[in-house]
């Protein structure tokens, strides 16, 4: 028996690792770009009694949110355009 027959189902936890890392660089992106939106309530204890701590919590995971979303893009690849023209 030949390991050349395992071969193909190696391409299927392999596309499950690459679609799960562009979702995950996605989610990060837009985590990256709306944290910032709730320093200011937090900053004036408009949602809870604000402590630092939680403001140090949402601007460290900005920071983690921003390194890990920062390839992010839209995906634009050639086969995916032409299958989508051709279903029109």
């Amino acid at each position: 028996m030949s390991n050349h027959s395992l071969r193909p189902n190696t391409t299927l936890p392999t596309r499950l690792r690459r679609s799960t890392g562009r979702r995950l660089r996605a989610v990060a992106f837009w985590a990256a770009v709306l944290l910032p939106l709730t320093y200011l309530p937090v900053l004036h204890g408009i949602v809870i009694d604000a402590s630092a701590e939680l403001f140090l919590l949402l601007l460290a995971s900005n920071v983690v949110a921003a390194y890990v979303g920062h390839d992010y893009s839209p995906r634009t690849d050639h086969e995916s355009t032409a299958r989508n023209a051709h279903n029109l």
